[in-house]
């Protein structure tokens, strides 16, 4: 039996860009669990629609297209498709099983005080990504030390952050608060990352409670961009912007230290990391306003 809209309990939110991205998805092979289904915004910028791939005509799978671009728009298309009460956000690389998907259920019902719940993945070597129908011979592994225990995510472990394809909620709670990704932030926007951080701040801020469970979900095909330490001076800037808005008390000296990373991991100087990570810094201290939409 496949999900409909009034028999989910779990709408999977898929952002896919481009024909590349929907044809990725169609050879994942998403399957078929009770009281689960597949919404995917499809966005495909200065294209037609194309053909749907038969592994994607199925009852539990909704599938738009869209012609815009940006990642944060992309995401609040799927927040207006969704109607089931629980949420999990992902992207169209990523390997779900029936297991982890259950558990996501699971655990909001065991958890009925909490709007918000992170969970872990573990990723294969990028070459699947770019080779999806090659057979897989490596062992997933973590990007990164997941905690083995839960914790608030309103008092995260020391230098542990949360990517959107790790977070689950629930929609009334989110719609209820008029929470929404903030489209200044993500790929194709001013400031290419941090998304998902700034509407993890949101929702935390709005008061909503969340928890990190040490719960494998899905595997990533190729590191997440999340992991990425670099050099480009977009991403300083935005990395320069965020600081303040997480860390208000220690944010100049946590956009230094960012600086000093990022010159260490790339071919960037520290002076060139630390002027545009700067700029940054001040564009959130002056025009704080516009960017997070707050009076």
């Amino acid at each position: 039996m496949t999900a409909t809209s009034s028999s989910a309990r779990l709408d999977v939110l898929i952002a896919s860009f481009g024909r590349e991205g929907l044809e990725r998805l169609a050879r994942l092979n998403l399957p078929v669990i009770e009281g689960v289904r597949w919404l995917i915004s499809s966005q495909m910028p200065g294209e037609g629609n194309p053909q749907i791939p038969p592994s994607l005509l199925r009852n539990d799978i909704l599938l738009r297209f869209s012609y815009s671009s940006g990642l944060a728009h992309n995401r609040n298309l799927l927040l207006d498709m969704a109607q089931a009460p629980l949420c999990l956000i992902a992207d169209d690389d990523l390997i779900f099983s029936s297991e982890g998907l259950t558990r996501i259920i699971k655990t909001f019902d065991d958890n009925p005080g909490i709007s918000l719940a992170a969970f872990k993945y573990d990723s294969l070597p990028p070459n699947y990504r770019d080779n999806p129908d090659a057979p897989i011979t490596d062992t997933p592994v973590y990007e990164k030390p997941y905690p083995d225990y839960p914790f608030p995510l309103n008092r995260p472990v020391k230098n542990f952050y949360i990517s959107a394809i790790e977070i689950a909620f629930r929609l009334k709670d989110i719609k209820d608060r008029d929470i929404r990704f903030n489209e200044n932030f993500g790929i194709k926007a001013k400031y290419p990352c941090g998304e998902d951080s700034v509407f993890l701040h949101d929702c935390l801020h709005a008061g909503l409670k969340g928890m990190f469970f040490p719960i494998n979900i899905a595997t990533h095909l190729g590191a997440s961009t999340g992991n990425r330490i670099t050099g480009d001076p977009a991403i300083l800037r935005a990395q320069g912007v965020m600081v303040p808005l997480l860390y208000p008390r220690s944010a100049l000296p946590r956009v230094i230290l960012k600086a000093w990373r990022s010159s260490r991991s790339s071919d960037a100087s520290f002076l060139f990391c630390l002027r545009h990570a700067l700029r940054g810094w001040a564009d959130f201290h002056l025009h704080k306003s516009t960017i997070f939409n707050t009076k």
